[in-house]
C-alpha cells in the first residue's frame, strides 16, 4: 500500500513503566525517533530517529542510558491534587496505574496525572522537572494503540508540548515497552528493566505502529516485534542497519508485506526498492533508491518484484503521479 511519511523530526522520551505487575518507578530513560502518515499510504520519509523535547532541551542524539553523565529518572507520579501513584504497567499500548488508595486507573482516566523526572545531563542535576498528562485517547474505536497528550516544564516552569509535528504544533505520544538506541536505531536488549519510550507521533518507531506493526501485537501466530523493528529501518532507509538514513522529507514510497497488513496498492505505479528485516536491507535495487545519489555502504543483493522469502517488508519507488 502506498504511504505518507510527511516528517521525521518526532521525539521520543522514556519514563519508567513496566509492562507487569510490579514495575519500579526509578528506572532509567532514553531518547529516539522519526516520520508521520497518511490514511492511505504513500510514505513521505525523513531521516532522523532521534529529538525529544524535555525541559526546553532537544535532546537530539543523546543516549540516556545508566551513567552518571546523563540519564533520567522518574522520581514521582501522582494525580494533581490526588493520591500518589505506586505502580505502572502497560496493557498493549495503554497505561495502567495502580495509586496509593489501591485503585486501578487507566485510559481516558489518566488525564491529570503528573509525572515528576529528576535528571542529568552531562553531569548536571536538574530535580524536579515535570511532565502532565492532558489527555488520553485511543488512536480509534476500542484500538489497542492509545494517544497521550503530554505537556512538561521548560527552565522557567512554564509548560510546553512534548512532542510537536513539522509546524511546531502539539501532537501526540504513543508508549510502547523497549528502549532504541538513537545512533544505530537498534533496539536496545535486553530490556532494561521497567523502561519504556514514549514515540511522538510522525517519528518512526510511533508511524509503523499506526501502520499495523504495533511490536506488541500477534498476528496470524507471528508476533510483530521484528516486523515493527524492520519497519522502523524502512521508514528511514536505514539500508545497511547502522542508523544511517538514505533519504529526505516528502519523498513517497510504496510499502507492502507478506503478512497483508499493508497491501499491494496496484492504482500507484512503482518499482521494488528494497526488502526489509530488523538490521536493515536484505536486498537493495540501487536504481530504485529514494535518492538518486544514494550509497550504501553495505554490498546488498539486488531484489526481484517478488519477496525473496525472508523480508518483512518490501518497499517501493513510484513510477508514476
Amino acid at each position: 500500500m502506498a504511504r505518507h511519511i510527511q516528517w521525521l523530526l518526532g521525539a521520543v522520551a522514556a519514563m519508567t513503566a513496566v509492562a507487569g505487575c510490579d514495575p519500579d518507578l526509578s528506572d532509567i530513560g532514553e531518547v529516539s525517533d522519526d516520520g508521520d502518515i497518511s490514511e492511505r499510504g504513500l510514505q513521505l520519509n525523513g531521516f532522523q530517529l532521534n529529538g525529544f523535547r524535555l525541559n526546553s532541551f532537544r535532546l537530539n542524539g543523546y543516549w540516556l542510558g545508566p551513567s552518571d553523565q546523563n540519564n533520567i529518572k522518574l522520581s514521582q507520579a501522582q494525580f494533581i491534587d490526588g493520591p500518589a501513584i505506586v505502580q505502572a504497567w502497560l496493557v498493549g499500548g495503554e497505561l495502567h496505574v495502580m495509586t496509593e488508595l489501591g485503585e486501578e486507573v487507566s485510559g481516558a482516566q489518566l488525564g491529570g496525572a503528573l509525572l515528576v523526572f529528576d535528571m542529568i545531563k552531562d553531569g548536571v542535576y536538574m530535580p524536579g522537572k515535570g511532565a502532565k498528562v492532558v489527555s488520553a485517547e485511543p488512536l480509534e474505536g476500542t484500538s489497542d494503540v492509545w494517544l497521550y497528550n503530554l505537556l512538561v516544564q521548560d527552565e522557567k516552569n512554564v509548560w510546553q508540548p512534548l512532542c510537536v509535528d513539522k509546524n511546531n504544533a502539539p501532537t501526540e505520544a504513543i508508549v510502547l515497552t523497549d528502549l532504541w538506541d538513537p545512533v544505530s536505531g537498534d533496539r536496545i536488549s535486553p530490556r532494561p528493566s521497567g523502561a519504556v519510550t514514549l514515540a511522538c507521533r510522525g517519528a518512526a518507531l510511533a508511524k509503523c505502529v499506526e501502520w499495523g506493526y504495533a511490536p506488541w501485537r500477534v498476528h496470524e501466530g507471528v508476533s510483530l516485534a521484528e516486523t515493527h523493528q524492520a519497519c522502523t529501518r524502512a521508514v528511514r532507509a536505514d539500508y545497511c542497519g547502522d542508523g544511517t538514513p538514505h533519504t529526505v522529507n516528502g519523498v513517497e514510497i510504496h510499502v507492502k508485506d507478506p503478512l497483508g497488513i499493508q497491501e499491494e496498492d496496484l492504482s500507484t505505479p512503482h518499482v521494488v526498492e528494497a526488502e526489509w528485516g530488523p538490521d536493515g536491507a536484505l536486498c537493495l535495487n540501487a536504481e530504485n533508491t529514494r535518492l538518486a545519489d544514494a550509497d550504501a555502504a553495505c554490498d546488498l543483493p539486488a531484489c526481484d518484484a517478488a519477496f525473496l522469502g525472508k523480508g518483512m517488508l518490501q518497499t517501493g519507488k513510484l513510477t508514476g503521479p
